[in-house]
This record gives structure tokens, C-alpha cells and sequence, in this order.
């Protein structure tokens, strides 16, 4: 089987890039798998992904990409990335777009082989792919565009402009999903936002992102309770959820910590909200090397991931699970498909401070809690191994193959 690849960015540009060379490099390893392509763009600002294993094809970004508006970088790179797959898609056996540029050029493909479209988000409903409006479920442009614009800081002398680009972008991205022969979901709870309101692919299926974490690495040793949480320091992420909850738990465990790995736009607000509620017990340590997030976290109490918004995903849940740390989550998109409540980790309601407080005192309580989930949790990261994920891709292609 020769699997042919389409991915916006060769370049290390986030999540999103490195599942899809974890499942092509893991694709490329296999016996069963003769050969693998990859068509992407090659950002000269993003130090290119190691593709071990599987043929690189780079495409040269758009000139003056940097300066041009979203929607037309999406039709001049789709455009340049269909151009150079077309002409290796007649030796391929499947042609696999992995991100939402990538779909779009795999619309403009005429070919024989069978084709593949992840979604890793919510592109296919959402011009802006966040499908939420101030950490509320959006019901769509038909009735939320007003609240959106509002939301994002777009209103004003320019909203209608804005609003005729964020339709126009809309229209074009919603029929490209339909366009492929198969979409693969990252997660159950995208596909169900779908249904009824976007045209899917007439087969899909729910492949989640592979996870791979070094799990070899010495843990941080702490001497007081200690929690970690990774991310964005911005509204969605829910940050001050967590900050506000330690100030409940420093009332039982003074010496109790968060650590938070991270930098964004609440950053000075959150310090701020921080000396207040719990002064002393927040550390925020900005963006780090990731070894040094996954020796904290092995070491932590436990993990806190307060997303107030559906999380397509939740890479964060999966590495405190495979490092054997329990994770405490919102009750949301892809935290809440990860976690199996009391079982793999605890869940909260998004933005309830108390309910997540509760939680974290629970395992500063009990050993017996904390090793339990972290237990629980070891066992549920096997499902999202980079060689499990690609072996579910392969078996994927192989049953489009034969139809």
C-alpha cells in the first residue's frame, strides 16, 4: 500500500502537525505498508518536522503569505498543494488530507484513489474553526454571527465587511469535508456537532491523535501537594478556574502549588487574580521545553485541564494519564470523551471552581485515589499510542482499498 499524505505545514507549528507526522512516520515503519508520501508546505519560520521513514515533497509557501488575509492564503495554498499531490496521486493507493488547507485542496483532486479528510476541529461548521462564542456552544452563523463578531472585537465601522468575509470564508470551506470519500474525527463529539447541519462524507470514523510521550523521564520531586497545568494562559482554557480553586485548597494544604506551564494573553490577570485568591500558591513559569512540563507533571499531585470550551482533543489529558498522574478535567469535548469519570481520571463542570477544588483536595487526601487513576489512566493511554493509531489508519485505508 502507498499511502500519499497532504499537510498544511511541514514545519513545527503546533498539535495539529505532529499528529499528522506521528501517523505518517508510524504508517512508514510497518511491513504491511510499501511506501509514504507527504505533500506540505515548507514554512522557511518553522523548523521542519523529522518525517522518519516517509518522502517529503515541500511545497513553497504563497510570497507575502504573512501580509494576506486568511481566506485568500486558503485558496492560494490549496492551489499549490493540489498541484503538486495530483501529480503523484496516480501511484498512490489513498490520499489523506490532515488538516483543514489540506481538505480544501483534496476537493480540487480528480483522482482514482480512494480520499481521506481529517478533522481536528471544527473547520467544516466555523470560518474561525473555534465553533464557540465566549466559552458558549455556537449554534452556528445563521443566529450567532452578531455575538461572534462582538465577541472577537470585530464590531464597528468595518462589521459588515467582516461579516461578508467570515460567510464567504464559511461557504467555501463547508463543502469540502462532503467532497472526500471518507473523514476521519479526532474525537466522537465533533462528529455529533455535525450531524444535521454539515454535509459529511457518506463514510466516517473516529480515529483519535496519537500521543507520544517520554515516559522515561525522572520525575520533579516535590515536597507539598503539587498540581500542573499546560496551556494557553486565554479565556478558553479556563486558567482561572484553577487559580481560584487553589485559593480553596491552600486552606487545608498551605504548602499546596500549581504550577503553570504557559504564556497567552490573561498572563498579568492571572497573576493578579493569583497574589489575590492564593498569593504564593501559583507559579507561572511561561513557556518551557516540553520534558520539562512532562518532569513536573510525573512528579505532580495530579494534572489540572480547565477548558471552559469543547476541546477537540485534550493532548494534555492523554500525557498525564501515560505518565501514571491522575487528571482532574472539564466535563467537555474531548477532556470528557478521554476521562472516564472516577474511573481514568475526575471531571468538573467547566468554570466551577468548588467542584474542581473538591477534586483536588480529594487527592491530596488519598493516596489510594491518586494511585488508583493513575493506574486507570496508564492503561487508557495505550489506546492513543502512536503505533496503535497508525495500525487504526491502515486498517482504515486497507478496508477503502478494498471497496
Amino acid at each position: 500500500m502507498h499511502v500519499l499524505g497532504l499537510t498544511d505545514h511541514l514545519g513545527n507549528v503546533g498539535g495539529a502537525e505532529i499528529s499528522a507526522r506521528t501517523i505518517l512516520s508510524g504508517l512508514a515503519v510497518r511491513d504491511d505498508v510499501d511506501a509514504v508520501t507527504v505533500v506540505g508546505i515548507d514554512d522557511s519560520d518553522a523548523k521542519r518536522l523529522d518525517f522518519d521513514g516517509v518522502e517529503v515533497v515541500p511545497v513553497d509557501p504563497p510570497p507575502g503569505a504573512d501580509s494576506l488575509p486568511d481566506f485568500a492564503v486558503d485558496l492560494l495554498v490549496e492551489r499549490r498543494l493540489a498541484r503538486a499531490a495530483r501529480s503523484r496521486a496516480a501511484d498512490a493507493d489513498v490520499v489523506h488530507a490532515h488538516h483543514r488547507r489540506s481538505a480544501l485542496a483534496l476537493s480540487r483532486l480528480d483522482v482514482e484513489p480512494p480520499t481521506v479528510a481529517t478533522v481536528r476541529d471544527f473547520w467544516p461548521a466555523c470560518p474561525i474553526s473555534i465553533y464557540d462564542v465566549g466559552g458558549e456552544r455556537c449554534t452556528g452563523c445563521d443566529d450567532r454571527l452578531n455575538d461572534c463578531v462582538a465577541h472577537q472585537g470585530w464590531d464597528g465601522l468595518t462589521e459588515p465587511g467582516v461579516k461578508a468575509y467570515l460567510l464567504a470564508k464559511r461557504r467555501h470551506q463547508r463543502p469540502a469535508l462532503a467532497a472526500a470519500d471518507c473523514g476521519v474525527f479526532i474525537a466522537d463529539h465533533i462528529r455529533e456537532r455535525f450531524a444535521g447541519s454539515v454535509e459529511l462524507p457518506d463514510y466516517t470514523e473516529t480515529i483519535y491523535n496519537p500521543v507520544d510521550v517520554d515516559t522515561d523521564v525522572a520525575p520533579a520531586d516535590f515536597d507539598a501537594p503539587t498540581f500542573v497545568t499546560a496551556s494557553s494562559l486565554s479565556e478558553s482554557k479556563g486558567v482561572e478556574t484553577a487559580v481560584r480553586a487553589m485559593g480553596r485548597v491552600v486552606e487545608e494544604f498551605p504548602d499546596a502549588r500549581l504550577l503553570a506551564f504557559g504564556d497567552g494573553p490573561q498572563h498579568e490577570s492571572l497573576e493578579a487574580l493569583a497574589d489575590d485568591v492564593a498569593p504564593g500558591a501559583v507559579e507561572f513559569h511561561g513557556r518551557v521545553d516540553p520534558e520539562a512540563v512532562y518532569e513536573a507533571m510525573a512528579g505532580a499531585t495530579g494534572t489540572v485541564f480547565p477548558s471552559v470550551w469543547d476541546e477537540p482533543f485534550g493532548r494534555i489529558t492523554v500525557e498525564s494519564m501515560a505518565l501514571g498522574t491522575p487528571v482532574v478535567g472539564s466535563d467537555v469535548g474531548g477532556i470528557a470523551e478521554v476521562i472516564e469519570d472516577g474511573e481514568t481520571g475526575l471531571l468538573f463542570p467547566p468554570g466551577d471552581e468548588s467542584a474542581l477544588a473538591e477534586h483536588l483536595l480529594a487527592l491530596c487526601r488519598d493516596s489510594s485515589l491518586r494511585e488508583g487513576l493513575g493506574d486507570a489512566g496508564r492503561e487508557r493511554a495505550a489506546d492513543f499510542t502512536p503505533a496503535r493509531v497508525a495500525e487504526e489508519h491502515r486498517a482504515l485505508f486497507e478496508r477503502l482499498v478494498g471497496e
